[in-house]
């Protein structure tokens, strides 16, 4: 077996799980160690697809006939590919090209997106036999939250239900922070991939639909934070320290954001880098992303993004007294309109303690 940076071959797995680099500089992260085990080949391979707390993650492994307990097996299924980035495994005896296989071009088993979104397929009635091949997304996405891959005109987009989405976007806008921007899809979009049924449920429980257009592509990938804590680990270097020298003013803002937003699921795969395929590097940070667990009304929430156990307002001061951002426009914002009066006025009230530090 071979794992590829779209056709060129970085790293070779023997049948008796000897690995054999053969581009150091552009493996993936997580494995960037002089001595590649089989172990850490799994472990990485295995944290590539979607976990079984998904929403709708059964519904899509069932589908598929799949494992859900072994993720290295679905991996090897699907050959690893992900729109994160550009590896892929490539089996002996397999003589796909990266242009066969990668997901950035190929089209779609809408069949599949919609069971991702809804947990059944509605509209597409193709049947999937064992020897067909299944192009997705889904099964290399992460998260808990329903969603699906959509291509549109300008690109592919992230279907996803979150209401919170769209309000986030809109603060993070008005006071300069980098971020994804999120639309609410619209009913034409919707019903061409949920059932009437599914929609009216999902307005009656006071959740939207939104999408925001792919961050990466051929020639950038997406670095989780967690998979760049692991590259640490191996140097005994410090992640959080590495993390401010990519770029202090980003992470800085990082804080802010996850303060005024009251978000308390930045996790380590909820934010990270941005990475150069040609060459391996690391160019940034990627735009803050993925706001669906914002606005949250408890108090103290603790920060997962800093080294020393904080709360979201500790990290957020500290980092408003060094930046000292201009946070006033917030003010002659009218309120989101996803937002309830109550909760925008505690993001007021943050942004209140922010400014008076």
């Amino acid at each position: 077996m071979e794992l590829l940076l779209k056709d060129v071959p970085i790293l070779k797995i023997k049948e008796n799980g000897t690995c054999t680099i053969l581009d150091f500089a552009r493996l993936p992260f997580a494995l960037r160690k002089e001595d590649i085990t089989f172990a850490d080949f799994i472990e990485w391979a295995s944290s590539r697809t979607l976990s079984i707390g998904r929403s709708y993650a059964k519904e899509i492994l069932n589908t598929m006939r799949l494992s859900q307990s072994n993720r290295y097996t679905v991996c090897k299924a699907c050959r690893g590919v992900s729109l994160e980035d550009s590896y892929w495994l490539r089996q002996d005896g397999d003589e796909k090209t990266w242009k066969d296989v990668n997901l950035f071009e190929n089209p779609f088993s809408l069949f599949i997106t919609e069971i991702s979104l809804s947990g059944r397929s509605v509209h597409y009635k193709e049947k999937m036999h064992l020897k067909e091949e299944i192009h997705t997304p889904e099964l290399t996405t992460l998260g808990a939250s329903a969603k699906g891959w959509i291509r549109h005109k300008d690109g592919i987009h992230l279907h996803k239900v979150g209401r919170y989405e769209a309000p986030a976007a809109e603060i993070l806008s008005a006071i300069g922070i980098e971020h994804m921007e999120y639309q609410i899809s619209t009913e034409e979009e919707i019903s061409s991939y949920l059932s009437a049924e599914r929609r009216e449920w999902i307005e009656s429980v006071g959740e939207k639909i939104v999408n925001s257009r792919l961050f990466t592509s051929e020639e950038t990938a997406f670095v989780t934070f967690e998979e760049f804590k692991l590259f640490c680990a191996s140097y005994g270097l410090n992640p959080y320290e590495e993390a401010v020298k990519i770029d202090r003013k980003a992470y800085l803002q990082m804080q802010i954001a996850d303060y005024l937003l009251n978000n308390n699921d930045r996790h380590e795969q909820n934010w990270g880098f941005l990475m150069e395929n040609e060459t391996g590097k690391i160019t940034g940070y990627c735009p803050l992303f993925d706001h669906d667990h914002a606005f949250s009304a408890y108090p103290d929430v603790v920060s997962q993004t800093t080294e020393k156990m904080c709360t979201l307002e500790e990290a957020g001061r500290a980092a408003q007294k060094e930046l000292k951002m201009d946070l006033g426009r917030m003010d002659k914002m009218e309120k989101p309109c996803l937002l309830t009066r109550e909760q925008w006025e505690q993001v007021l009230e943050r942004k209140e303690r922010l400014c008076g530090e």
